[in-house]
C-alpha cells in the first residue's frame, strides 16, 4: 500500500475518492476519523491521507489524482442540467439538483 494524497478536509479529500472510484482504482483512508483528536495530535499528523491498495495502479492512481487536481482549481463556467434545467456551478462534476452527470458539448 502507498499513500498518494493527503489533504486538511474531508471535503476536499471526497472529489479524489470519487475520481479513483470511476477508473476502479482500490483505495482506504487513513485518518478519517481522527480529527477530533487535532490539539492531542499535531494537525498535520490528523490529516486524512488516500492510499491506494495494489501498488501495481500506484502510477495510474497518481495521474488520476493529478487530473482531478487540476480539475478542481480551473475555473469553469456554470452549465445547465439538461435532465431537470437547474444552474450548477462550474466546479459540479453533476447536478446537485437531480444528481444527473454533466454533459459536455
Amino acid at each position: 500500500m502507498k499513500r498518494i494524497f493527503t489533504c486538511n478536509n474531508h471535503l476536499e479529500l471526497q472529489a479524489f475518492k470519487e475520481a479513483l472510484n470511476r477508473v476502479g482504482i482500490q483505495h482506504f483512508v487513513k485518518n478519517e476519523y481522527i480529527f477530533g483528536a487535532v490539539g492531542e495530535l499535531p494537525f498535520t499528523e490528523a490529516w486524512p491521507e488516500l492510499w491506494v491498495v495494489n501498488e501495481d495502479q500506484l502510477e495510474q492512481a497518481q495521474q488520476t489524482c493529478r487530473e482531478t487536481e487540476q480539475a478542481m482549481r480551473a475555473d469553469k463556467p456554470e452549465w445547465l442540467c439538461r435532465h431537470c434545467g437547474e444552474t450548477n456551478d462550474g466546479s459540479f462534476e453533476f447536478c446537485w439538483q437531480c444528481e444527473h452527470i454533466v454533459q459536455n458539448g
